[in-house]
């Protein structure tokens, strides 16, 4: 799968392991080829990568070489490139697509018109520029003559911000935790203070993440909009915050804080993870919290813990 060619790409793919990507299987922690490393950090998705001879992984990518083999390629006269692609996508149409499949009972082409809605789009590698800035207390980037509003919420002033320029849209992230913190349109003009606009606020990108992620579960969808009645001046932070969660803890241990902070009429990304804190530990939030914020979680971690076992 090359970004070159594709306009939009899935939130995670799948890889053999390959000496191509990987130099180190290091215990399960792996360690990738550095470019490749950068490459994945830089277009922004996750990679998934088949065990050692595990088939029920493998599989998932060598199946489909086999019944593309079996299925259109054996018996086939090769006339040509330009004919074997051109029957090839007919075959997709008709066959490879068109058809339901044995596992899921579904028809291919139907699956993909709903599951495209949820990819990203994602521009050429090389015609991203990436620069590293900081801002100010007032949470304003520079960046080429212009002045960029990003609301920092529960973020360290000092934090350093990844700017992604693609030509047409400049994307800020939190350069520690690759989060999206806010996205602008590029503009010739220079001298400008841009601020985010009030429709966009309801719209973010961790938003739409954690709505995907708690899709099935009604609690977790509550818990979103009494955050964005409680929190509506940090409510982006917070998703921000709480996708960053979902990295670390499971959907179980989400769901419990949850239902904890709904209980308790406290619905915040900073309740829900001083909670989890509480109930199963602080080791898991000091992987990815900054020092001070480490320390304010967990005083309100101990504050729950007098609250809830006196």
């Amino acid at each position: 799968m090359h970004s070159d060619i594709l306009e939009e790409e899935p939130q995670t793919i799948l890889y053999d392991l390959d000496r191509v990507y990987v130099v180190s299987e290091n215990l399960g922690n792996i360690i990738f080829v550095p470019a490749f490393e950068e490459y994945v950090k830089r277009i922004g998705y996750n990679v998934s990568l088949c065990r050692p001879r595990d088939p029920q992984s493998k599989g998932k990518v060598e199946e489909v070489i086999g019944y593309i083999k079996q299925s259109f390629l054996e018996g086939r006269i090769y006339t040509g490139i330009d004919c074997l692609n051109s029957a090839a996508l007919a075959w997709l149409d008709r066959e490879g697509n068109g058809r339901i499949h044995t596992v899921t009972r579904k028809v291919p082409r139907e699956m993909f018109m709903e599951e495209q809605k949820y990819l990203l789009h994602v521009k050429p590698y090389s015609e991203v520029s990436s620069t590293v800035a900081s801002f100010d207390k007032d949470g304003v980037v520079s960046y080429k003559g212009n002045r960029y509003l990003i609301n920092t919420g529960m973020m360290d002033a000092h934090k350093r911000i990844r700017i992604e320029d693609d030509g047409e849209m400049l994307l800020f992230y939190d350069a520690e935790t690759n989060d999206l913190l806010a996205k602008y349109p590029v503009t010739k003009d220079t001298g400008q203070l841009f601020k985010p606009e009030e429709n966009y606020s309801r719209d973010r990108v961790s938003l739409t993440i954690i709505k995907q992620y708690f899709a099935e579960y009604e609690i977790a969808q509550e818990f979103i909009r009494l955050m964005e009645l409680q929190q509506p001046k940090y409510f982006n932070s917070h998703c921000i915050r709480i996708n960053r969660m979902t990295k670390f803890y499971t959907i179980g241990q989400l769901l419990d804080g949850i239902e904890y902070c709904i209980d308790t009429e406290r619905c915040s990304a900073y309740e829900l993870l001083a909670y989890l804190m509480y109930q199963y530990g602080e080791h898991i939030a000091k992987k990815f919290l900054p020092n001070q914020q480490y320390f304010n979680h967990m005083a309100r971690s101990k504050e729950i813990r007098r609250e809830i076992d006196g």
